[in-house]
Order: C-alpha cells, then sequence, then structure tokens
C-alpha cells in the first residue's frame, strides 16, 4: 500500500480500504502492526504511546503474520471500545487522550469479493500523532510497559526510544513552534505582579505621639514631627524575591510536564 492510500486510511477508515490493506499488504511495517488477537491492556497502551510519538499509525486485530504472510483470522466477538480506553487510560498521558488522537473501529465483513475475509470481523485502532503535544510518555507500570518511558516504533516493532530518538522526537515538536499562551506572556505576568508589590508598601508610617512641648523642641529638626515605622499586618509574608524563585521551580516542572518529560531520570 503507498504511503498516501494508508494515510489516508488512517484518517477515514472504511470496510473497502481495510478490505485493500489485508488484500495487497506484504506485512507490518513502521507506522501498522497486525494482531491475531488483542494484546493484554497494558501492551495496548504501550503500541499507541509508540505510534503517537513515532508520528501515528494503526494496529489491525483479527489478522495473523507470519513469515511476511498475513492471515485474515478474523475475531469470535467485537471489545466494548469504552471497556479498552478505560483499562489503557491509566498509562496514558491526558493530552494523547483528548481531541480524538485515538479511536476504535469495528468491521464485519458479511459479503465480501476478498473470500479470505467473508464472514469475518476485525477491529482497527488508530493513533493521530500530534507533534505540538510530543512526546507522550507512559504513566504507569504494567505488562510489558514501565512508567515514565518514552516509546516508539523501530524495526516494525514497539520498543523503548533510544537517548537520538528522543531528541528526533523533541525537534519535531520544536519544529511546530507550539508555545501556549501563558508561556508567551509570563514576561507580562511578572511585570504586572511586581507592579502590585509595589503599590503596596512593607511598613506603616505615622506621627508619633509626644507631648506639645516636645514637638515644639523638635520642630526645628522635623517641621512634622519624627517619623516612626511600624511591619504592615497585610503585608504578604512571601517577599516578591522569593515568590520569584518559587515560580521558576514550578514553571520548570510546569515545562517539564509540557514536554511530557516529568519524572524521567537524566
Amino acid at each position: 500500500m503507498r504511503k498516501e492510500e494508508f494515510a489516508k486510511f488512517l484518517e477515514d477508515p472504511t470496510r473497502e480500504s481495510l478490505r485493500e490493506i489485508l488484500k495487497n499488504n506484504s506485512g507490518e511495517q513502521n507506522d501498522l502492526d497486525f494482531k491475531a488477537e488483542w494484546p493484554s491492556d497494558p501492551k495496548v497502551a504501550k503500541h499507541v504511546l509508540a505510534f503517537a510519538n513515532y508520528g501515528g499509525g494503526c494496529l489491525i486485530v483479527g489478522v495473523k503474520e507470519e513469515n511476511d504472510m498475513l492471515t485474515p483470522k478474523g475475531l469470535t466477538e467485537l471489545k466494548d471500545k469504552t471497556t479498552i480506553f478505560n483499562k489503557i487510560t491509566k498509562f496514558l498521558p491526558g493530552s494523547l487522550l483528548a481531541d480524538q488522537h485515538i479511536n476504535l473501529y469495528d468491521f464485519s465483513y458479511t459479503e465480501s469479493e476478498y473470500e479470505k475475509i467473508k464472514g469475518k470481523k476485525f477491529q482497527v485502532l488508530t493513533v493521530n500523532s500530534s507533534p505540538e503535544k510530543l512526546p507522550f510518555v507512559s504513566l504507569n507500570n504494567g505488562e510489558g510497559i514501565n512508567e515514565y518511558r518514552i516509546y516508539t516504533r523501530r524495526g516494525m516493532q514497539t520498543v523503548e526510544a533510544s537517548y537520538e530518538e528522543i531528541q528526533k522526537i523533541i525537534n519535531r515538536r520544536i519544529e511546530t513552534q507550539y508555545s501556549s499562551t501563558a508561556e508567551i506572556e509570563l514576561e507580562t505576568h511578572l511585570s504586572q505582579l511586581k507592579m502590585l508589590y509595589e503599590q503596596v508598601s512593607p511598613y506603616k508610617y505615622f506621627r508619633s505621639q509626644t507631648s506639645w512641648a516636645a514637638n515644639l523642641s523638635r520642630a526645628l529638626d522635623n517641621a512634622l514631627g519624627e517619623q516612626q515605622k511600624k511591619e504592615n499586618p497585610n503585608y504578604p509574608k512571601e517577599n516578591y524575591e522569593a515568590f520569584i524563585s518559587r515560580m521558576i521551580e514550578k514553571k520548570k516542572k510546569k515545562i517539564e510536564i509540557e514536554l511530557g518529560v516529568a519524572g524521567i531520570e537524566e
């Protein structure tokens, strides 16, 4: 199958396009995987993450691949979409679960011009990637999957990404020149915050209550009276520099989460 035809299938899988894949495809590739039966839930999540980080792909279930030959065995029953998604959710970041990046399609061929799939059922799990949200990191441990790992496709297999592959994945995000509004306006927010702090003095000033004679004796030194200072109970306990320092740490954590690398050890 040509790359353009497969891209069209990913965007809108149909009975006809799946039939052509099963009839003409020579086997697995980095953006296409076949399984005779549904893998365990953690392994399904691992495939989803790998496809998403690779650039998209799909898992066709009900097809056995052996010696580079495809055998459409079909499924005895179709799994419920909600059940599958509920079981893999804990492994996937929210950015991948949003905006329908993952979809499941059911296909039944009661009649078909391709005799090998006649009377059989298949399911197709498609994964569309959003480069501006890369990389997608696993969130839990399970069978065949580890927490805080980046998976991708390599040599027609789902594997943990190497250092070089992670760099390529992150570079794909950078190439989108994606920045959130919050990031762009950070300097403005800090400037406004400083202006607000400047409106509140750390002290309250008042005139000392001295006798008339004492005031008169000091009149030559200070016509307005001696100025005293007292801590302002309404002044924030955390000063500006301390707040900015704390925000820097929070911002670094925010950036790690945005990049999907939070919790990954160096």
